[in-house]
């Protein structure tokens, strides 16, 4: 979501983004969903008058939602501010055969104090996605004292992410999961700011697109904000489908070369905005 205090200094304001994708999701006749869940960076920076803001931006809704913490999060504010009624940051919900995980894959942004709890790096905004151990055995013991037929996670950083944004070790780590807990069908998730669909140890990545700039990873231009609609079948199936919002208003523009290349993994992210920065000079 990446709401940020001062939007009309950001790429693009997530305000009018969110107006635009709220309006298309609940106000043009569409089904109304029964949950919605935002799988993190809810805000940009992190900040208690943030997370104040998108308070009051989810007070719109007309359905209860889960939050999970991205990168961008910082979790002490999250924690304080975001649950209310309508609105939670609980780890688990029962749905009729389906029992949701709401997983904290921030592992590489967070430190572990002597007495076992967590405590945020001051670099955790640019780390990439890992559950860690503890992470990954309570999923699988949850599920596993579950009567729910089928599990389905909700996280921000997916396994199996392109180039720059793709960790081995978040692969390796929910390949084993599910031989842990072969009920989970797949992920939800978010960070990666684009739209496609892809697979980890045979199940399906949904990435959902952002309210933010977002990315077409095989044309390498930008996208119109968006969001993914979700539907669970008693059978174990997960049928997804993204959608973007107003193509007229926020048209696609091609990438620079030098973004293509850092977000093909090819160059850093530090070493993109110094030639940007060079170029600009």
């Amino acid at each position: 979501m990446h709401f940020c205090t001062e939007p009309e200094g950001e790429p693009r304001n997530t305000d009018d983004s969110w107006d635009a994708v709220f309006g298309e999701a609940f106000d043009s006749g569409r089904p109304t969903p029964d949950l919605v869940v935002i799988t993190g960076d809810i805000a940009h920076n992190g900040t208690e008058a943030e997370y104040q803001k998108t308070a009051e931006k989810l007070a719109r809704l007309p359905v209860p939602a889960v939050v999970c913490p991205g990168n961008h999060d910082r979790q002490v504010p999250f924690d304080a501010i975001l649950p209310r009624p309508g609105v939670s940051n609980g780890r688990t919900l029962r749905f009729g055969n389906w029992l949701f995980l709401f997983a904290d894959s921030n592992a590489e942004g967070r430190d572990q104090r002597p007495d076992g709890s967590l405590v945020d790096r001051e670099d955790r905004t640019h780390k990439h996605g890992r559950f860690g151990d503890a992470e990954v055995v309570w999923m699988a013991e949850t599920v596993e004292r579950s009567d729910a037929e089928h599990a389905f996670v909700w996280t921000h950083h997916p396994p199996g992410a392109f180039g720059f944004f793709h960790m081995a070790d978040h692969d390796a780590e929910f390949a084993r999961l599910i031989e842990m807990a072969p009920a989970i069908r797949g992920i939800g998730a978010g960070h990666t700011h684009t739209n496609t669909t892809l697979e980890v140890a045979g199940r399906p990545i949904h990435q959902c697109p952002s309210l933010s700039v977002n990315i077409d990873l095989e044309k390498f231009t930008t996208m119109p904000p968006g969001y993914r609609t979700y539907q669970f079948a008693e059978d174990s199936s997960v049928t997804s489908e993204a959608h973007l919002v107003g193509e007229d208003r926020w048209p696609r523009s091609p990438l620079s070369n030098v973004t293509q290349r850092m977000l093909r993994g090819e160059i850093s992210f530090e070493e993109m905005m110094g030639q940007l920065a060079a170029e600009r000079a």
